[in-house]
């Protein structure tokens, strides 16, 4: 990882080095980078893949590269607030909203369609013509994941499984202190029945 303890001025690149950096960030081999960012004439592919490797391996390139990487990631994933939207979303969204005023389904646009509330669309032709079934998600799931997320009633959570072991110990007359399975087999021992049936 490069820490960035360069002055701003250092860290500036030129706009072939930006360009090399981008075609990296691609995808591009190192050697196909300085080509199209430097246009080298007439150089041999030793001498460009020397170039291109010394070029890439500058700390002000390698900490570009890393920010690009980190900037991809971050664009990738969804924030909690686009989350919470997107659930407000499917909480608020109700069958008026998709159709007109004589309760047929009104879809104007493909954008309508858009909203994370839209779970199916289905068209279909029948002998009386098309029937179209729009379905919409479950707004009190949205709400029961919404409320998760904001830690709403966890402090009394809903009573489920139960995974915990608990684990007896008792304590023989001498001190001894025993697993009811090696309690059982005392007793069996005791009683005289060595047979590994239980039963017995």
């Amino acid at each position: 990882m490069v820490t960035n303890t360069m002055s701003p001025r250092s860290r500036r690149l030129t706009a072939k080095q930006e360009l090399f950096l981008l075609r990296l960030f691609v995808g591009d081999t190192q050697r196909a980078a300085y080509i199209t960012a430097y246009h080298p004439p007439k150089s041999s592919l030793t001498v460009i893949d020397v170039c291109a490797s010394r070029l890439a391996n500058q700390p002000k390139m390698l900490l570009r590269l890393a920010e690009l990487r980190q900037k991809a990631r971050d664009d990738s994933v969804s924030t909690v607030l686009e989350r919470k939207q997107k659930l407000t979303e499917i909480q608020r969204a109700t069958v008026a909203d998709f159709v007109d005023e004589f309760g047929n389904l009104s879809i104007l646009s493909k954008g309508q369609l858009k909203t994370p509330a839209v779970a199916e669309i289905k068209t279909e032709r029948t002998l009386v013509g098309v029937r179209t079934t729009l379905k919409l998600r479950d707004p009190i799931a949205a709400i029961q994941e919404h409320n998760r997320m904001e830690r709403i009633g966890a402090d009394n959570p809903s009573p489920g499984q139960d995974n915990r072991v608990v684990n007896f110990v008792f304590i023989l007359p001498d001190g001894i202190q025993v697993s009811p399975e090696a309690l059982a087999l005392v007793e069996r021992v005791r009683n005289g029945n060595t047979s590994k049936d239980r039963n017995d």
